[in-house]
């Protein structure tokens, strides 16, 4: 009995069906909404071995995946969508959806589905916001000459110094500048 529900199944797959017939008079936005667009659970099908090995052909993927995170990250928390990332790059939505699950997949963006203008896509954020140096790049220990003697209860102190002192007055007089 098994194997004639097999059988059935089988014909079934077997039998096709004949391909609509396309107007050429159509005008071609008809056209396009007649084609399938590449569906995100297709996207999503694709095996991690796929996503990992991804890769452009004649495209520095290194330099792409860098310039990705620079866009993504100047967004900050309102994010970049998806789409508009790739027409900045000139990539089709394909390249784009692969380049974003197997960035996503290194955990270097999230990906937040949102329904946008009636239509599901998707908003990239940068999963780890890259942690600035440039607050202590000027900071007086990273050059003291006594820095081996200072300790908190020492004759050379942080809470004492007059190095610190200066260089903190310094920063916040900077960044008081810049706020205006």
């Amino acid at each position: 009995m098994a194997k004639k529900k097999e059988k059935k199944l089988v014909k079934k797959v077997k039998e096709k069906k004949p391909l609509p017939k396309v107007d050429k008079k159509k005008s071609l936005p008809e056209k396009k909404k007649k084609l399938s667009p590449i569906l995100e659970e297709d996207i999503e099908a694709i095996s991690e071995k796929e996503i990992e090995n991804f890769k452009i052909e004649g495209i520095d993927m290194e330099k792409l995946k860098n310039t990705i995170l620079g866009l993504v990250a100047k967004r900050g928390d309102n994010g970049i969508f998806q789409s508009e990332l790739w027409k900045k790059l000139k990539l089709s939505s394909r390249d784009g959806s692969r380049l974003a699950l197997k960035l996503e997949r290194q955990n270097l963006v999230k990906r937040e589905k949102i329904l946008e203008d009636g239509r599901w896509t998707y908003k990239l954020k940068i999963a780890h916001v890259p942690v600035s140096t440039q607050s202590i790049e000027s900071a007086p220990c990273l050059i003291c000459p006594v820095e081996q003697k200072c300790t908190l209860e020492g004759e050379v102190s942080p809470r004492t110094c007059p190095l610190i002192e200066q260089w903190v007055l310094t920063e916040f007089s900077i960044s008081k500048k810049t706020k205006k």
